[in-house]
Formats: C-alpha cells, sequence, structure tokens
C-alpha cells in the first residue's frame, strides 16, 4: 500500500482488472475533511477519463485503482502532498487539504480520447476570454450546463523571483434550470442578432495567436471571445465575438453572464 492513501472496497467488481498502465472511465465524487463535496464537471459531471501510466490525475487516483474491477465501487482516503498539495484549487479546494474520494471503475480503454458518452446528456456554453501574457488582467472562461452547474475558470500570470508562474483558479456558480436554459438560448441567437461581430470558427477570418492567447477576427484586427456551444458533446455553435462590440456587449446574455462572473474577477473582464 502507498503511503498516504487507505483504501476500502465498498463493491468488488467483477469486470477486469485495472493496472498502473491502464486506462480507466470512472465517476470519481471527491470530499473534503468536513464531508463537502466538490462541485462536478459542467461538462462531463463525476465522469473522469484517467491514463493511470501518465499523470493525468492526481497521485492519490493513480496509486488507489490499480486492483479495482470494472463495476467496483472504492473509497479512497488521500493525504494532501497525493491530492493538491500546499496549493490546492483556489475557490475550489483549500490549500494542504485532505481528500476523500468514492471511485466507480466504469472502464478500461485503450486509448484516453473522449467518445460521445462521455459528455453529460443536454447543452453546454463556454465563454471565455483571453489576455496576452503581458497584460495585467485575468483570462477567464465561463462554462455552464443547461441543468445550472456553471464553473467559472480564473488564469492569471505572475512574476515571483522573476520568474513567471500560471496562477488557477476555479469558482462554482450554481444556476437554476431555466436561467441555464435561457441563456444558452440568447447565446444561440447572437450570430443573428449581431452577425457583423460574429466570426464562424470555420470561416477563415479567425487569427489565432501564437499559442492561442489572443483571438482576432482578421478582417478588422478585432479582439474576440470565443463562445463554444455542446449538445451532448457535438459543438452546435463556436463562433468569435468581437469583445468591443457595443451590441455585443448590451446584449442581455452578456449582461447576465457580466453580473455572474464580476464579483470573482480581479479586473474588469470586458
Amino acid at each position: 500500500m502507498t503511503k498516504g492513501i487507505e483504501i476500502k472496497d465498498l463493491t468488488v467488481g467483477t469486470g477486469a482488472e485495472a493496472t498502473k498502465e491502464s486506462v480507466v472511465v470512472a465517476n470519481v465524487r471527491e470530499f473534503l475533511r468536513r464531508g463537502d463535496e466538490v462541485s462536478h464537471s459542467p461538462l462531463f459531471g463525476a465522469r473522469n477519463i484517467m491514463d493511470l501510466g501518465r499523470r493525468e490525475c492526481i497521485a492519490g487516483l493513480r496509486y488507489g485503482i490499480p486492483g479495482m474491477r470494472i463495476g467496483g465501487i472504492r473509497e479512497i482516503l488521500i493525504s494532501p502532498h497525493l491530492a493538491y498539495g500546499n496549493a490546492g484549487i483556489p475557490g475550489l479546494i483549500p490549500e494542504n487539504a485532505l481528500l476523500w474520494c468514492e471511485v466507480e471503475l466504469l472502464e478500461i480503454r485503450p486509448h484516453s480520447g473522449l467518445l460521445s458518452q462521455d459528455w453529460l446528456p443536454g447543452k453546454a456554453l463556454t465563454l471565455s476570454h483571453h489576455q496576452k501574457a503581458k497584460e495585467q488582467q485575468q483570462d477567464w472562461a465561463f462554462t455552464m450546463h443547461e441543468s445550472g452547474n456553471s464553473r467559472l475558470t480564473l488564469k492569471q500570470t505572475s512574476l515571483a523571483d522573476q520568474r513567471k508562474k500560471l496562477i488557477w483558479s476555479q469558482i462554482s456558480i450554481l444556476l437554476n434550470a431555466e436561467e441555464s436554459a435561457e441563456l444558452i438560448r440568447q447565446a444561440l441567437d447572437l450570430p443573428k442578432q449581431i452577425p457583423a461581430a460574429c466570426v464562424e470558427w470555420n470561416s477563415g477570418f479567425i487569427d489565432m495567436q501564437k499559442g492561442g492567447s489572443v483571438i482576432k477576427d482578421n478582417r478588422t484586427g478585432a479582439r474576440c471571445m470565443v463562445l463554444h456551444i455542446r449538445d451532448s458533446g457535438t459543438d452546435i455553435c463556436l463562433i468569435g465575438v468581437h469583445e468591443d462590440s457595443p451590441k455585443f456587449l448590451n446584449s442581455p446574455f452578456y449582461q447576465a453572464i457580466e453580473r455572474l462572473i464580476r464579483p470573482h474577477l480581479g479586473a474588469d473582464p470586458a
């Protein structure tokens, strides 16, 4: 047994056995020591695809899952140094947090690519805003599922000891299903309502600068936010939207998103 984890099998599976090199699909529920459950991804829920032979998940899961069989359910208690360490995930998991995971092993696969069944059913929206590295504002991405499960991800570059350091944080934002569905409907209408400010991703007019840090409309030079809407994982809308367009900034859709995310931003989102 690896030092720093404790395991307890709640249900012993009857299918194939996972090894330390397996690619596994599992429902993973994460809880903090006081019993609070860490929110799930708005795109995938509790479902995780993990290559246990690579550093694609926390070490406690890489060490705690091998030996499980498909259909099994296991509790894994993970010390901070094998979880999210002294950094945690600001806004989601505290520093030096002991993590308790409940893992249900669903599949063992030959690859880690996403399949259609890995996505949550229903529509999900992501609106993202990117900055150049030298700019002081945060990159942010707001992701929302039609069920109301939403998450704001923030990224900012910090200069510490003359070295660049990326600081990530995530904030869960809970909406009701009606509000989420209405925002997605409004987003889908944007290309019709403000066509001059919207650029189809495959139009040939999207200019993605090195590293994808800044997106521009190469016809006008206007910087763009990226609006991506999927239905059960299938793209139904992928566009750049001029971030300086008054019609976009004053639209009911963007005004609602701004109200949700502004309290969590260290700088003006637009």
